[in-house]
C-alpha cells in the first residue's frame, strides 16, 4: 500500500453561490418586519446609507441595471484630484464635518444636540406601558389579608406555578416535595385554597370543571345540582350522554340542558384577563384590488418597506484616491455593502410581485367565491410557469400575507392539495367548506354519520370517502354524530 502525500491539480465545475445571492435569498424569504428591523441595523452599522425621502416605484431591471452601473466606483488615474485630504486626519475632519453619521448615535440625554427631541426617547415614549400581571394582582389581594410570613413561600409557589389560562400546572404533592418537608399536604392544601378564594373567580383551579365549580358562588339555589354535575358527571356533559344525566340526577332533560347552559355562561380562562401575549399585527406585502376598469390587479405595499439612498457625500469622496487608503477602502467597502443590501430589496419585490400575480392568476375564483372557489395549486406550478425554483417561491410566500377581497390571508394558504371533481378538481379546503355547511344545515336530533356527509358530498360531486370525511371533520374540531345529538 502506497502512503506517500502527492500534490496534483485537477479541474471540475462546481456550482457555488455567492454572498450576494445569499444575501438576496435571505432578504426575499424576510417579512416586511423582519426586513424593516434588519435595514434599521443596517443604516446604524453604515455610514453609507440613509433613508430616502421618497417612496419609489420599484424599478424595472433595466433601471435597475442603469443604476449600479452608475454607482460603480471606478479606478481612476494616481493624477486625479479628491477634495478629502490625504492624511487621516484630514479625512477624518471631511467626514465629521460632511455626513449624517451622529444622527445615528445613541444618545444619553433626552434632548439632542440640536435642541430637536431625541428620536428615540420619542419612540419609548410611545410604548404603551405593561398591563398588570396576574401574579401581581394575586400577591396585591394577599397583602391586604392577615397572612403570616411562614406562608409566604408556599403561597408565592403556588401563584408563579399557575399559566396563563389561571390553571395550577403542577400536582400539589410536587409542590409538597419541593420544600422538603417544611409544609404539609394539609398546609399546601390550605394555600391553594387561600389562593382560590381570591379574583378572578376561578383561578388556581385543576381542570376546567374546578375551574367553573369555584366561580359558583355556594348561595346559589342551583349550587348543589351544578357541583353534582361537575364532580359525577362531567365525562358524561363531555360526551354528550343528557339521558344518563337525568336518570342518575333525577330531574328531565330539559333541567340539564339549563345547567349546561349556565355552566356555558362562566370563563374557562380566567387568568387570559391578565395574560401578557402583544397582539400581533398583521401588515399585508401583497393587496389585490380593482382597477378602474373592475379588474382585480396586484399592487405591493411599498410603503410597509423601508426607502434607502446612497449618501451623494461618500460617492464624492471616491472621485479621487489622494485620502487616506484605508479609510477610501472602508467606504467602498461600505458603499459596496449599501447596493447589494438595495438591489437585494428590489429583486425581493420584484420575486414578490411576479408570484403574487400567479397566485391572483389562479385563484381568482377565491377572490370573488371564498374558499368554496379556492382551487388546488403547487408551488412546483407557480415555479414551471416563472422559471424559477420552487424553493425560491416558497421563500417568496413565506411569513408573508396577502390581503384580498376575502380578508386578509397567508399566501402559503393559497397553497393546497386537491381531491377529485366531476367537473376537475376542488382543493381540500373547499371540502372542508363544504363539510361545515353540511354539517351545520342537519337536523341536531339526527346528526348525520361521516359516511351519510361523504354520500351528501358524492352527490355534488365531490368524491370523498367516509375516511377522508372523518380526517377533514376532526382538523375542523367537530365532534362525532355521538356528541352532535340534540335531545
Amino acid at each position: 500500500m502506497n502512503l506517500d502525500m502527492r500534490v496534483g491539480q485537477r479541474l471540475e465545475q462546481r456550482q457555488v453561490l455567492s454572498l450576494q445571492t445569499i444575501q438576496s435569498l435571505n432578504i426575499l424569504q424576510m417579512s416586511t418586519a423582519d426586513l424593516n428591523d434588519l435595514v434599521r441595523d443596517e443604516l446604524l452599522e453604515n455610514p453609507t446609507l440613509e433613508m430616502g425621502t421618497e417612496a419609489p416605484d420599484a424599478p424595472t431591471q433595466a433601471e435597475r441595471e442603469e443604476r449600479i452601473h452608475e454607482q460603480i466606483i471606478e479606478e481612476t488615474t494616481p493624477e486625479a484630484k479628491t477634495e478629502v485630504g490625504e492624511t487621516y486626519e484630514e479625512v477624518y475632519d471631511f467626514l465629521q464635518r460632511n455626513t449624517d453619521i451622529d444622527d445615528f448615535a445613541p444618545r444619553n440625554g433626552r434632548v439632542a444636540q440640536d435642541g430637536e427631541p431625541d428620536a428615540k426617547q420619542e419612540a419609548f415614549n410611545q410604548v404603551a406601558a405593561p398591563g398588570e400581571q396576574l401574579a401581581d394582582h394575586l400577591l396585591e389581594q394577599l397583602r391586604m389579608r392577615e397572612v403570616d410570613e411562614l406562608d409566604w413561600p408556599l403561597l408565592e409557589a403556588i401563584i408563579y406555578s399557575l399559566d396563563e389560562r389561571g390553571y395550577l400546572e403542577y400536582p400539589l404533592e410536587d409542590l409538597c416535595k419541593s420544600f422538603d418537608g417544611r409544609y404539609t399536604m394539609e398546609e399546601v392544601e390550605w394555600a391553594l385554597g387561600l389562593v382560590q378564594s381570591l379574583e378572578p373567580a376561578g383561578v388556581g383551579a385543576r381542570d376546567l370543571a374546578e375551574c367553573l365549580l369555584l366561580q359558583i358562588g355556594k348561595d346559589d339555589p342551583d349550587y348543589p345540582r351544578l357541583k353534582k354535575l361537575l364532580t359525577e358527571h362531567w365525562e358524561d356533559v363531555l360526551k354528550n350522554r343528557l339521558p344518563k344525566i337525568a336518570k342518575d340526577m333525577g330531574i328531565g332533560i330539559e333541567e340539564v340542558k339549563l345547567l349546561i347552559d349556565l355552566l356555558g355562561s362562566l370563563n374557562p380562562h380566567p387568568g387570559a384577563l391578565y395574560s401578557d401575549v402583544p397582539t400581533q399585527m398583521v401588515v399585508p406585502d401583497v393587496i389585490i384590488e380593482e382597477d378602474e376598469t373592475g379588474k382585480l390587479r396586484v399592487k405591493l405595499t411599498r410603503e410597509n418597506l423601508p426607502r434607502l439612498a446612497i449618501s451623494p457625500t461618500y460617492l464624492k469622496m471616491l472621485e479621487g484616491r489622494k485620502g487616506d487608503k484605508a479609510t477610501l477602502s472602508f467606504v467602498k467597502g461600505k458603499l459596496n455593502q449599501a447596493r447589494a443590501l438595495m438591489d437585494a430589496i428590489d429583486q425581493r419585490q420584484s420575486t414578490l410581485e411576479r408570484v403574487a400575480n400567479e397566485i391572483l392568476k389562479r385563484q381568482e375564483d377565491f377572490m370573488y367565491e371564498g374558499l368554496s372557489g379556492l382551487k388546488p395549486m403547487k408551488m412546483q406550478d407557480i415555479a414551471d410557469e416563472l422559471g424559477i425554483h420552487h424553493s425560491t417561491v416558497w421563500r417568496a410566500v413565506y411569513g408573508k400575507y396577502m390581503q384580498t377581497p376575502q380578508g386578509i390571508k397567508a399566501m402559503n394558504t393559497f397553497f393546497t392539495g386537491g381531491l377529485p371533481k366531476d367537473d376537475g378538481e376542488t382543493s381540500r379546503e373547499a371540502v372542508k367548506e363544504k363539510v361545515k355547511e353540511i354539517v351545520d344545515a342537519e337536523d341536531k336530533k339526527k346528526p348525520l354519520s361521516d359516511m351519510a356527509i361523504a354520500q351528501l358530498l358524492d352527490k355534488a360531486g365531490i368524491k370523498a370517502s367516509r375516511r377522508v370525511v372523518t380526517k377533514y371533520r376532526e382538523e375542523l374540531g367537530i365532534p362525532d354524530s355521538r356528541v352532535r345529538r340534540a335531545h
